[in-house]
C-alpha cells in the first residue's frame, strides 16, 4: 500500500488480525524450535500489537449527531 491511497478501515482491522496472527503462528514455531530470545521478542511483539489495539478502541470516537442516527 501507498502512503498516497485513502486507507480503509476495514482493511486496516483484517491486516492487524493476520499480523498477529502471523506472530502467533511464529512464537509457536520458535518455541518448538527452542529459540528462546526470538520467542520472547515475538512475544514482546504480539503484546505491543494488542496493547496498541486496546488503546484504538478505548480512543474516544467522535460520535454520531443524534439528528441523523434517529432517520
Amino acid at each position: 500500500m501507498r502512503d498516497e491511497e485513502p486507507v480503509v478501515t476495514g482493511d486496516c482491522h483484517a491486516a492487524a488480525v493476520g499480523m498477529l496472527q502471523c506472530l502467533q503462528m511464529l512464537a509457536d514455531e520458535a518455541d518448538r524450535r527452542s529459540l528462546f530470545r526470538t520467542r520472547v521478542a515475538l512475544r514482546r511483539a504480539i503484546r505491543a500489537c494488542r496493547a496498541e489495539q486496546a488503546a484504538e478502541a478505548a480512543a474516544v470516537r467522535p460520535r454520531t449527531r443524534r439528528s441523523l442516527a434517529l432517520h
